[in-house]
């Protein structure tokens, strides 16, 4: 029997090791494989580059299209030792963190991505190509973007058929979705909600649903592309996070219908530390090619109620949540979902009150209102310098040496990433 351990490393991408057992390993007592620490970035040196990978969930997720049973698993330093830097034990942590303060997180996430027949990239020093071949849609210019399939059933096109296989994987092992429809981007971007769960279950729907994307498009001939800006003249992709806190059976953040003190102080916390939650919920190169104007993209540190320009929402019709709107989805989930919350819990414990929300609408006037309000980060770099500032409200979830390592391996990737010359500079900067 193949038996896939599945876990994820500080970036964010899910890693494999599949192993050849005897049986079928419904007893995981024992189940557990050592890999090098050192080949992984942000993690170990490579004179002291031993971790296990165990399960630590008994819930195999089967598919039709690999064979086998696989197993979201935790990094170990040794058998009982959980190492510290392993991201689902941050968000482990959390749910500790908020038992021994009494509250229970619900969290959901709308994670919007393309779907494409193919994409095939080249990058040397001297020679860059990209090439994405959209799923039955015309390439619209800029000047058409007003053409969006929003709310088109995803059901009756190729795209949406697409997308109901992987969710047919993924509802056959009890993994459900809540809802799903086409998106604004015209070359093929949709939308699925999860419903809530806990900071951790959510967590692994995103790393299972990305994983079965994967798996499901190479067998059925498409690409998922779960990139922040996938295209310089369409809308880029969010993952937007609800949460809502509770005590037993009731919502903290609802008082009579409407918003409660802990509710407003949450959002006082999450505004305060925006900035530095960036490095967090953008965590590549590629998120602030989606943060500009023009988009639809939160760019404003603001938040309003039903206000879908602003980078907090509280929905009008449920106000017990509070959705954030910035995260997309080349976001490590376990620590994404883990800093907002931490970030709304400081605002809590300080009683930060918010600014009023706004009713304006800030993608129209955005040049306007920005004179006077906070942004979030423009680049990679200005975020983890924002964090490198700012980082006293992650704890005690979050490590010290898992934030160190992580500001580390995010400069690396920032400085490597800027040094790059691309055809735009060619384009626009060859005759200077």
């Amino acid at each position: 029997m193949l038996t896939h351990l599945l876990f994820t490393d500080l970036a964010g991408r899910l890693r494999k090791v599949t192993l050849r057992i005897d049986g079928d390993p419904l007893l995981l007592e024992g189940l557990e494989t050592i890999v090098d620490g050192s080949s992984l970035l942000g993690f170990l040196r490579v004179e002291e580059s031993d971790l296990l990978v165990k399960p630590v969930s008994s819930r195999p997720i089967v598919t039709g299209y690999v064979e086998g049973k696989h197993f979201i698993s935790g990094l170990y330093k040794d058998k009982n030792t959980r190492y510290n830097k392993d991201p689902r034990f941050v968000a482990e942590r959390l749910v500790e963190y908020l038992k021994e303060v009494e509250l229970e997180a619900r969290v959901g996430v709308e994670l919007e991505f393309y779907i494409v027949e193919s994409v095939e990239s080249r990058l040397t020093p001297v020679s860059q190509s990209l090439n994405v071949k959209p799923i039955g849609e015309a390439d619209y210019p800029q000047s058409s973007l007003w053409f969006v399939k929003t709310y088109d059933s995803p059901g009756e096109d190729k795209v949406g058929k697409l997308l109901g296989r992987v969710l047919a994987e993924l509802e056959r092992n009890e993994l459900y979705f809540s809802k799903v429809h086409r998106e604004n981007g015209p070359r093929g971007q949709v939308e699925v909600s999860t419903p809530a769960g806990t900071p951790i279950e959510t967590a692994d729907f995103v790393q299972h649903f990305k994983y079965m994307a994967r798996v499901v498009g190479g067998r059925e001939g498409f690409r998922p592309v779960f990139l922040a800006k996938p295209f310089p003249d369409d809308y880029g992709s969010g993952m937007h996070v609800h949460v809502s806190l509770w005590q037993g059976a009731s919502n903290i953040f609802e008082e009579e219908g409407k918003l409660s003190d802990e509710a407003l102080y949450f959002i006082g916390g999450l505004l305060e530390h925006a900035r530095s939650l960036a490095a967090f919920t953008n965590p590549t190169v590629n998120s602030y090619r989606r943060l500009v104007e023009g988009f639809e993209a939160p760019v404003y540190v603001s938040w309003g109620l039903g206000n879908r320009t602003t980078a907090i929402r509280v929905p009008t019709q449920h106000q017990g949540r509070v959705e954030y709107r910035p995260p997309d989805p080349t976001s490590n989930p376990y620590l994404s979902i883990s800093a907002i919350i931490m970030a709304g819990l400081d605002g809590i414990r300080k009683k930060i009150s918010p600014s009023e929300p706004t009713s304006r609408n800030l993608f129209e006037e955005a040049a306007g209102w920005g004179t006077g309000g906070r942004v979030l980060p423009r680049s990679l770099e200005e975020a983890l310098e924002e964090l490198e500032a700012d980082n006293d409200y992650l704890q005690p979830v979050f490590d010290r040496e898992l934030l160190e390592s992580y500001i580390e391996l995010k400069k690396r990737e920032a400085k490597a990433f800027r040094s790059y010359p691309t055809p735009v500079d060619y384009l626009f900067y060859l005759e200077y």
